[in-house]
C-alpha cells in the first residue's frame, strides 16, 4: 500500500512559511522558472542542499541547439524525432528546437561564457546529430557555467527567497490541487512548510536508483515520488538511458567521459585493441546512446572483459588539455594520461526519459502543480533522449513553467485548508537504511538494467514489493529515509512499466522481444487516486 504522506503533521500547528510560486530543486530548470516566475510576484526556490548543488552543475558536453551557419531547427527537429524511436511528440519537439535559441540566447546575455574563436561560438558534433551543433563552456565545465550563470541571476534578484538545506517530504495537495510543500529541515531536524497557490517541480531525475549511475547522491527520484503520492501522472518510466562511456577504474567514481570526446574523434576499442563499432553501426562511435551502450555491453561479453577502451590518441595533447580539462584532471587523479593512455569505460546510468506527465506549459494533471526538467515527461525526448538536449530542455520548459506558474500565482479564492496527516506508523529500529539502498540499486542493475527480461523483471518487482511491506509503512526521521522510501515507491514503477513493455524500442531492451512492435507505439501511466 501507498501511503499519502510520508511523515505525519498538523498543517494549523506548523506557521508555513507563504509565497506566490514555490520551486523546488535549484538546477537550470528550476532556477529558469524561478527567475521568470518573479516577473509576477514573489518566489521561493526550496532545495535540498546548497543551491548550487544539481545534477546541472555536473553536466560536462553542452547543449544542442542550432545556431551554426549550415543548422536549422527543422534539422535538429528531425534529429531529435528519429533518436526517440517512436514516442516523441512532435509539438514539444518543434517548441524545444526554436525555443531553445532564444533561451540560449537570453543565457548569453545573463553572462554565460560559451566558447568562441574570434569571437564565433564553437560547435562540436555528438551521437545521433546531423551536424555540429553542439555548445560548450570552458571545455567539458559547460553545466557548472550554466548552473554559475543562473546562481547569480537569482541571488540578484530581490524577489526570490532561496531555502537551502530543506527536504520536500511531500507535497500538500486538497481534492486535487496542491497548495505547497512539508519539508524537513536538515539542520533542526525540524519539519516545516511552505505554501503557495502555484508550485513548481524541478527536483531532477533517478540515477541513484541504480549502482553505477553518473548522477550526483542527490538524484534519488524524490520529485517523481512525491507527485506520484499527490495523484500525478507518471509516464514512459521503462525509458532509462545508459550512457555508454563513464570512467571504470576501482574506487573511481563512475564519473562521465562526455560524449563529445568521441564527437571530437575518440574511438572505442576492446582489451584487444580492436574498434568494434564499426560491426554494430554505421555511425560508429556516433550511433544513438543506446545502440554504443549495448554494443559494449556485447563486446564486453566477448572479450570476457569488465570494460572497453576510450582511446584519445587522434587528439592532439593540446586540444585534449582545452576541451577536456576535468575529464583530464580526473584521469589523471588515477594516474592515467590523455590523450596519450587510453581511458577504461563501460555504460551507467544516466537519464530518465520518464516522469511527471505535463502538457506544454508544464502542468501537470493536478492544480497548481507545475513540473520541468529531467523530473518531468515533456514528450520530446521518446523513448531515447539526443545528446544534449536535456539542458537546453531544462531552460525552454524552466521558462515555460515559470510564465504559466506565475500568471496562475494570483487567485483571489486561493485559501488553505488545515491539513492535517497522521498515521500508526511503526520504528524499524534495526532498519539499515544504507544497506537497503546498496540492495536496491544492485537489484536495479542486474534486472532493470541496460538488457531486461521477463524473469529478472518479475525478480525486482516481488522483491521490491517485499520490502515496500515493511519499509514504506516505517517511521524515519532523516533525508536518507525518506529518500529510501521514494526509491523503492519509483524503481517499482520502472520494473513494472518495463515488465509491461514487451518490446524493445529506444533505451528499453528486452532478450526476450528484441525489436520494436507497432501495437506498442504508446505510452505507458501510472496514478494513484487520491
Amino acid at each position: 500500500m501507498n501511503p499519502r504522506y510520508l511523515a505525519n503533521f498538523d498543517l494549523s500547528k506548523m506557521n508555513p512559511a507563504r509565497t506566490d510560486v514555490l520551486v523546488i530543486g535549484s538546477g537550470s530548470a528550476g532556477l529558469t522558472a524561478a527567475l521568470h516566475a518573479s516577473e509576477f510576484g514573489r518566489v521561493a526556490v526550496v532545495t535540498k542542499s546548497k543551491i548550487e548543488e544539481s545534477n546541472t552543475l555536473h553536466a560536462q558536453g553542452g547543449v544542442a541547439v542550432s545556431l551554426a551557419g549550415d543548422d536549422s531547427w527543422e534539422k535538429h527537429f528531425e534529429d531529435t524525432i528519429s533518436a526517440g524511436a517512436g514516442l516523441c511528440g512532435r509539438k514539444p519537439v518543434e517548441i524545444l528546437v526554436r525555443e531553445g535559441i532564444h533561451r540560449v540566447n537570453e543565457l548569453i546575455s545573463l553572462g554565460a561564457n560559451f566558447d568562441r574563436h574570434n569571437g564565433k561560438l564553437l560547435f562540436t558534433r555528438e551521437a545521433a546529430h546531423g551536424r555540429r551543433r553542439i555548445i560548450h563552456a570552458n571545455g567539458d565545465n559547460t553545466g557548472s557555467e550554466i548552473e554559475k550563470t543562473l546562481v547569480r541571476a537569482v541571488k540578484n534578484n530581490r524577489r526570490i527567497d532561496i531555502i537551502e538545506d530543506h527536504y520536500a517530504i511531500d507535497l500538500l495537495h486538497y481534492k486535487n490541487r496542491c497548495c505547497g510543500v512539508i519539508t524537513f529541515n536538515r539542520k533542526t531536524g525540524r519539519k516545516t512548510a511552505v505554501i503557495a497557490p502555484s508550485t513548481i517541480l524541478a527536483t531532477g531525475g533517478a540515477g541513484q536508483i541504480y549502482r553505477e549511475t553518473t548522477n550526483p547522491e542527490g538524484a534519488t527520484a524524490d520529485g517523481m515520488a512525491i507527485a506520484y503520492r499527490a495523484g500525478a501522472v507518471l509516464t514512459d518510466m521503462e525509458f532509462m538511458q545508459f550512457h555508454p562511456t563513464t570512467l571504470y577504474l576501482a574506487g573511481a567514481p563512475r564519473f562521465l567521459i562526455s560524449e563529445t570526446v568521441r564527437g571530437e574523434g575518440g574511438i572505442l576499442v576492446d582489451r584487444n585493441g580492436y574498434r568494434f563499432m564499426k560491426d554494430y553501426h554505421p555511425l560508429c562511435e556516433l550511433a544513438p546512446r543506446d545502440v554504443v551502450s549495448r554494443a559494449i555491453v556485447e563486446q564486453m561479453k566477448k572479450t570476457d572483459s569488465n570494460f572497453v577502451l576510450l582511446d584519445l590518441s587522434d587528439i592532439s595533447a593540446v586540444k585534449a588539455a582545452k576541451r577536456f580539462p576535468n575529464i583530464k584532471r580526473i584521469c589523471g587523479d588515477y594516474g592515467l594520461k590523455i590523450p596519450k593512455d587510453k581511458i577504461p569505460v563501460r555504460p551507467s546510468a544516466h537519464y530518465i526519459m520518464g516522469g511527471i506527465r505535463i502538457n506544454l506549459n508544464c502542468e501537470t494533471n493536478i492544480r497548481g502543480l507545475y513540473a520541468c526538467g529531467e523530473v518531468s515527461c515533456s514528450g520530446v525526448h521518446g523513448a531515447n533522449r539526443l545528446a544534449s538536449n536535456s539542458l537546453l530542455e531544462s531552460m525552454v520548459f524552466g521558462f515555460r513553467a515559470g510564465i504559466a506558474a506565475g500568471q496562475n500565482s494570483k487567485l483571489k479564492n486561493f485559501k488553505v485548508h488545515p491539513i492535517k496527516y497522521e498515521i500508526d506508523r511503526k520504528i524499524l529500529r534495526a532498519l539499515d537504511v544504507d544497506d537497503v539502498r546498496r540492495s536496491l540499486q544492485s537489484v536495479m542493475w542486474r534486472c532493470v538494467g541496460l538488457e531486461r527480461e521477463e524473469h529478472n523483471l518479475k525478480e525486482a518487482y516481488n522483491i521490491i514489493t517485499f520490502w515496500e511491506k515493511y519499509i514504506l509503512s516505517a517511521m524515519v526521521k532523516y533525508t536518507d529515509g525518506f529518500e529510501l522510501q521514494n526509491m523503492l515507491m519509483i524503481a517499482k514503477l520502472m520494473a513494472t512499466a518495463a515488465l509491461r513493455r514487451r518490446e524493445s524500442r529506444g533505451a528499453h531492451y528486452r532478450t526476450d522481444f528484441p525489436k520494436p512492435v507497432p501495437r506498442w507505439k504508446k505510452h505507458i501511466g501510472f496514478s494513484l487516486k487520491c
